[in-house]
């Protein structure tokens, strides 16, 4: 009832007709001749009528969760009571839609940006213009196609409500959430889907206490019947002395690949330190060695100069006591 030109009569008009016409997905999940053989005939739509309704269900923004997980901006756990982000990581893809590209890895995770990086907080980011300059763009929020609704005065914006439920009681554990914009485009500019990987942040206040809490992620939309989808999420609440010591083990964890090269290298730059060391201590001690050796030389050296002295001036001595004896002498 949602596609143009459906009427009642037409999706009753036969039992295996109203069987496979449940929702807008089961019926675009049949094949093309399979749809043409339930639908367009005689009493039924034409050729032009078909083509509109099916180009009008490929179009229908459903919304399939790729990943959906709970972070603390710039911590690495979930503490008890602190500021929690629930991060909802989707695709739009359109029932029908075929050759869906698998999905990039990357595009699932969500890096906080640096501190101080107030570019990326505001939303900024540097792009490469045609002109090959590198240039600070704005993140504009894309709007997806408005809603024709026949009954309503003017088109609608659709709009997605996200919210977490308790599936054994029954109630809401965290308020509604409303989603009217993306940050990617949902649609190329000739109509066909972009698949690209969307993302929705919520934030609110975790439990106080620590512990496994098990919800219910509903994401329901507000203009179309049969696009809603769940998913079963975890949040883990960790103790904050237990979350400090994980962290402590993993900073004395062992070092990466990187880093072994790293302390390789300065193991390198240690040992070459040593050896200049070394070899400088053994040249400081060469040469004091040589000096102690050099200082006996010269003591030797005076001390024969002394000897060698002192010898000669016995002899003038005695010389001098020989001619005092033969001055004696004459006189007699």
């Amino acid at each position: 009832m949602q596609l143009p030109y459906f009427t009642p009569e037409i999706i009753n008009s036969s039992s295996e007709t109203s069987a496979k016409l449940k929702s807008v997905q089961s019926f675009m999940a049949l094949s093309d001749q399979e749809r043409r053989r339930l639908v367009v005939g005689s009493n039924l739509l034409s050729e032009e009528q078909y083509q509109v309704a099916i180009k009008t269900a490929s179009q229908f923004p459903y919304a399939k969760i790729e990943k959906a997980f709970f972070k603390v901006v710039g911590e690495r756990h979930v503490t008890p009571s602190s500021l929690i982000q629930l991060v909802v990581k989707l695709r739009i893809i359109p029932p029908g839609s075929t050759d869906i590209p698998e999905v990039n890895k990357a595009d699932l995770e969500d890096i906080d940006p640096k501190e101080g990086d107030l570019d990326a907080l505001n939303g900024r980011k540097k792009v490469l213009n045609k002109a090959g300059k590198w240039v600070t763009q704005v993140d504009v929020p894309v709007q997806p196609p408005l809603v024709h609704a026949p009954y309503f005065a003017r088109d609608h914006s659709p709009r997605w409500m996200i919210f977490l439920g308790e599936s054994k009681s029954g109630k809401i554990a965290v308020p509604p959430f409303v989603h009217s914009t993306f940050d990617k485009a949902v649609f190329h500019e000739d109509g066909t889907p972009s698949f690209n990987v969307q993302t929705l942040k919520m934030q609110f206040q975790a439990p106080p206490q620590a512990g496994q809490y098990a919800f219910t992620l509903h994401m329901v939309c507000d203009s179309y019947v049969g696009l809603d989808s769940k998913l079963d999420v975890i949040m883990a609440i960790e103790d904050v002395a237990q979350a400090e010591e994980i962290e402590e083990e993993e900073e004395i964890s062992e070092p990466e690949e990187g880093q072994f090269v790293q302390i390789s290298c300065i193991c390198q730059q240690t040992f070459a330190n040593s050896i200049l060391t070394d070899s400088i201590a053994g040249q400081m001690s060469a040469l004091k060695g040589m000096a102690g050796t050099s200082k006996p030389k010269r003591v030797k050296r005076a001390a024969e100069e002394e000897e060698s002295s002192g010898s000669d001036t016995e002899g003038e001595v005695e010389t001098d006591s020989e001619t005092d004896t033969d001055t004696d002498t004459d006189e007699e």
